[in-house]
């Protein structure tokens, strides 16, 4: 019997301990799944366990930018959308992840549709800084037009103002 009880015990350490081993490229998968099953709360879960679990794996940088997504696009909190686009820029500013976040912190600030968020001279910073470490990425040119254009009403913007007509 006592033998019995401890393969029980240790098949049921091994069951748990299975449980744990998922592949970065598993929880990341796991996340767009539960993310477009409007599942948010597991979507964000599988995100941390990422970074968490394999900080230097290459998803790493990429899970933190969709939490920064996530914040911004499904649960439309823009304050955490900042924070978890910050943490790309701070913790993998070598990733490819990192001027995009940079411009999303830029753009939320910029933008008035992101309510009390909206903060102009943080805004300019946020660009000034993407434009000073990235210069020649592909977003540079949307952050010189945001820059020229930070303020402005979309009618006072002459290549937008059509959209408003």
């Amino acid at each position: 019997m006592k033998q019995f009880l401890l393969i029980l015990t240790i098949f049921g350490f091994m069951l748990i301990s299975c449980e744990g081993t998922k592949t970065a490229e598993e929880y990341y998968t796991q996340s767009e799944l539960d993310r477009n099953a409007k599942n948010i709360k597991s979507s964000l879960e599988n995100l941390e366990n990422v970074i968490n679990r394999y900080p230097d794996h290459s998803l790493a940088p990429k899970a933190q930018y969709l939490i920064g997504d996530i914040y911004m696009n499904d649960l439309r909190d823009f304050e955490a959308a900042v924070t978890a686009y910050s943490l790309v820029v701070e913790n993998y500013k070598e990733s490819a992840d990192a001027p995009k976040a940079q411009f999303m912190i830029g753009y939320i600030y910029a933008n008035p549709q992101f309510g009390e968020i909206q903060d102009l001279d943080k805004a300019k910073l946020t660009y000034e800084i993407f434009l000073e470490n990235f210069p020649n990425h592909e977003l540079a040119p949307s952050v010189q037009f945001e820059m020229e254009n930070l303020g402005k009403d979309i009618n006072e913007i002459p290549v937008l103002k059509h959209i408003s007509s």
